[in-house]
């Protein structure tokens, strides 16, 4: 069993130190914010101590097969696997082969783990953090008795239950969950409840910056990305408010370290100006130091649903609240930047008195933000919205809003090239080049402001759409309530390039979550599909609304998603690392959609 908690986070890293001195180290990278911070501080940890390992971004488990193919079989010095937010819900072993003295290490934060990583194969070790330990020791107790509790009990049994492969490998000692040999029903529900919906732990980046911390290696550049990992799994509604919380609190000390750090003579410590982190609280709209303080709340979906400014009642309460704080919808119009200073001075104070008058009671929320010099200043939710933007948005959406994609024409783009045909034929899904391509403009754009700059303003366009979207959908009711879920499909539009891949997707549905909270209607899940008209397919992303913002409702979608597309046939592929993503052939999805509904 190698199962990975904060105590043996050291341990670990010492034996992968050990094994690079002996071999080669890969790392594959799930093209999310979360994953790409992770990343980022784990490299600058391999870099101090001189381990020479290769980055592979991966979009799905196509890449992962193909990846073993062409770079892992190929590799004879080949000694780590890094997994960074991929291979934690699957078992590794089935989708690339590994062998001693190789080791795999899984660093996911998406859950339900595959417990046979952490069972069956002492070549795998999956990172935990403490959360929920008594449940995660009984699980796996459960798991191994009732999976592989005839391989120590009895060996005639391994006979009958277990048989070799045509290439000799170890055999697969395990039972179905329904097969009826397994005891205790009750067991058989905790694992089925367990493995019967998607939800997300900590933070990968806020995991691997605890493991800098252990090796006193923590500093202001680790931190800032730490930050950014752990902010994006709060503003997309993946970690809810206790979790960050928990880590606003660790953070802030670190802050308060780092600081006494840099100026140890301070009685109250202060950095420099041109670097400095600082906690402070966040607005639920958006980007509002780089848009006017009015198109920030416009466009937030907090503040538009809470107001509902898709009417014209709604602009006018927007226009009021302006007024009633003493801001003239001139000011408010301007470039935040533009605004006058005494306004903005007294912001926080008018917002904390006037906007609870309109319903906006939870307005703020505790963070952090970075200056850069005395001329620029970043907040986490800042780079959060510009790197999820440049990992999103493909060329064709880009070109059409205006800002034309610069790819890197000096990186290297052979072990990204997708000439996949494993998709079947007539679907003609294809893996699109751009995903991996903006995988790396992100990853760069950490540590360039003007490339974070270019983000965001490419963000400001990207959620008017989002918003231009959402309003038109709540606007003339095209939405369908089915039996357990609503339902909405774009199947054209300007805006229709925009929606093409499926963090965008999950950003349209939770600003029409929060419309539908904030409205009194019943809080269904919802489904949004969007057509591909390249490839003739819809791209299909569910989303559980919780009751309210910092409430995390378990995604029970994944299962239902493929017990639809095996009762239907239809033309599908679950290439994704979220269990609620598809894409299914544009012919098959009304038959799908039906299909979900009658399964309840």
């Amino acid at each position: 069993m190698v199962r990975i908690t904060t105590d043996r986070y050291i341990e670990a890293y010492e034996r992968i130190k050990h094994d690079s001195l002996e071999g080669t180290c890969i790392i594959f990278v799930a093209p999310d914010v979360d994953a790409i911070c992770c990343c980022k501080i784990l490299q600058s940890l391999l870099k101090q101590d001189i381990i020479q390992h290769k980055i592979v971004p991966v979009s799905g488990y196509q890449d992962l097969t193909r990846a073993n193919d062409d770079l892992i079989l190929k590799d004879d010095e080949l000694r780590t696997i890094i997994m960074i937010n991929c291979g934690g819900i699957v078992d590794v072993s089935e989708l690339i082969t590994i062998t001693d003295p190789m080791r795999v290490y899984i660093i996911d934060s998406h859950r339900p783990l595959h417990l046979d990583n952490i069972v069956n194969n002492n070549l795998v070790c999956v990172f935990d953090d403490d959360d929920e330990e008594d449940k995660m020791v009984e699980l796996i107790e459960v798991y191994e008795e009732l999976f592989y509790g005839s391989e120590h009990d009895d060996n005639d049994a391994d006979d009958s239950d277990a048989t070799e492969d045509e290439n000799g490998e170890r055999p697969r000692q395990r039972r179905r969950l329904n097969s009826g040999e397994a005891q205790g029903k009750s067991k058989e529900a905790k694992l089925q409840d367990y493995y019967s919906s998607l939800f997300y732990a900590n933070s990968s980046a806020g995991q691997m910056y605890q493991l800098a911390t252990q090796l006193s290696r923590g500093t202001q550049d680790l931190l800032w990305l730490a930050i950014i990992g752990v902010t994006a799994q709060y503003i997309l509604e993946r970690n809810d408010t206790a979790k960050y919380m928990d880590y606003v609190g660790r953070f802030s000390d670190e802050v308060a370290i780092l600081n006494q750090r840099e100026n140890p003579d301070e009685p109250t410590p202060t950095k420099k100006a041109e670097d400095t982190i600082q906690r402070e609280e966040e607005y639920r709209f958006m980007l509002f130091r780089h848009w006017s303080l009015y198109d920030s709340m416009f466009h937030s979906g907090y503040v538009a649903n809470k107001l509902g400014v898709w009417r014209e009642f709604g602009q006018k309460r927007l226009n009021n609240m302006f007024a009633k704080m003493g801001f003239s919808l001139q000011q408010c119009q301007q470039i935040y930047t533009h605004m006058d200073m005494d306004l903005k001075s007294i912001l926080r104070q008018k917002i904390e008195t006037v906007a609870p008058l309109y319903g906006l009671t939870d307005i703020c929320f505790p963070s952090f933000s970075r200056s850069y010099g005395w001329k620029y200043r970043l907040s986490a939710s800042d780079v959060v919205y510009a790197l999820a933007t440049l990992l999103e948005t493909s060329p064709a959406a880009a070109a059409m809003l205006g800002e034309p994609v610069s790819w890197n024409n000096n990186q290297e783009w052979g072990t990204l090239d997708d000439n996949s045909t494993d998709y079947p034929d007539d679907l003609g899904i294809g893996r699109r080049r751009w995903w991996m391509r903006n995988f790396y403009i992100a990853y760069d754009s950490l540590n360039s402001i003007e490339d974070i700059q270019r983000g965001i303003g490419l963000c400001m366009k990207v959620q008017k759409a989002i918003v231009r979207q959402g309003t038109s959908i709540i606007d003339k009711k095209n939405t369908r309530t089915l039996r357990n879920f609503r339902m909405v499909v774009i199947k054209d539009g300007a805006d229709l390039p925009v929606f093409q891949h499926p963090l965008t997707l999950a950003k349209l549905a939770l600003f029409l979550t929060d419309s539908f909270r904030e409205h009194g209607r019943r809080n269904f899940p919802i489904v949004v599909s969007s057509l591909d008209d390249e490839h003739d397919t819809y791209l299909v992303v569910a989303s559980t609304g919780a009751h309210q913002f910092g409430e995390i409702k378990k995604n029970r979608f994944g299962l239902a998603f493929q017990l639809a597309s095996e009762k239907t046939n239809a033309r599908t592929s679950f290439d994704s690392f979220e269990t609620s993503v598809l894409q299914i052939h544009k012919n098959d999805l009304e038959h799908f959609l039906e299909t979900l509904r009658m399964s309840g």
